[in-house]
């Protein structure tokens, strides 16, 4: 779940695309105005340039025939444009306004700026970032255990892990500032407890999602598991895409390690 903060970024971001796109349309648009008349026919369009009353000319303005249809458009989106425009602005400075005043206002700070001390003696009622993911990432689990054969693979921040494709990443997890647990058990419904390969803590949502690495997908038993996984993950609402993400491999295709870069950046860094 995105936050308010993002939400609201996400829209002012949106405001001003809005707003440079019907500035520019009204700018080269036509001038004067139209005027619609309802008739027993239907209906009828009448353009008023801007100096007709000065040249003496009717102030109903004169008749668009049918071939000036694409006129009347302009027109009428024009003056759309011009009211989209004025509510756009005021949008944009509102959220903007609020924005800052909110920010101002974060209830995450409070402890993290509180004197040492006084912190051992509080219940705080929110943490900040920081403190959330330092005392998320410190909790001590037991993860799968290894096979005595099993190759020593060892990441960057100093735990075992299976491949060496999950050491890159781990390691990519780690260098992008990115929390996460390495085979963290999940118990899923009826008490059957798996190990996902990455558990990830996504920020500023403090949401928790999933890794998998699918890394002999040329193996025809191997993708039966894996399709298995999926099922299971699916049937306790992981969803692929949602909360649950996979990377993949074959003894020919190896893991795309810049796709893998590119896909983390934009699921887990802010911009």
């Amino acid at each position: 779940m995105r936050t308010l903060e993002q939400k609201l970024g996400e829209e002012y971001g949106w405001l001003q695309n809005v707003i440079s796109e019907v500035k520019n349309r009204v700018s080269n648009a036509p001038h004067g105005q139209l005027r619609i008349a309802r008739k027993r026919k239907g209906v009828e369009y009448y353009y008023k340039e801007e100096d007709f009353a000065q040249r003496g000319k009717s102030s109903n303005g004169r008749y668009i025939r049918k071939d000036e249809y694409s006129l009347a458009v302009q027109l009428a989106q024009r003056d759309y444009d011009k009211n989209i425009f004025k509510k756009a602005v005021e949008r944009s400075v509102c959220i903007d306004e609020f924005l800052k005043k909110y920010q101002k206002t974060s209830l995450k700070e409070v402890f993290s700026k509180t004197n040492e001390y006084r912190k051992k003696l509080i219940t705080p009622v929110i943490l900040s970032d920081e403190e959330y993911i330092k005392q998320w990432q410190e909790k001590n689990y037991k993860g799968k255990s290894f096979e005595d054969e099993e190759n020593e693979i060892i990441t960057e921040r100093g735990e075992r892990v299976r491949s060496k494709s999950e050491k890159i990443i781990a390691d990519k997890l780690y260098a992008l500032g990115i929390p996460y647990r390495y085979e963290y058990p999940l118990t899923l419904a009826g008490g059957v407890r798996i190990y996902p390969d990455f558990t990830i803590l996504k920020m500023p949502e403090r949401e928790v999602v999933y890794l998998e690495h699918f890394g002999m997908m040329d193996d025809a038993d191997y993708v039966d598991n894996a399709l298995y996984k999926l099922n299971t993950y699916e049937k306790n609402q992981i969803y692929l895409g949602v909360n649950l993400f996979i990377t993949h491999e074959t003894s020919k295709n190896p893991l795309n390690t810049r796709a893998l870069d590119g896909m983390l950046r934009n699921l887990f860094c802010e911009e």
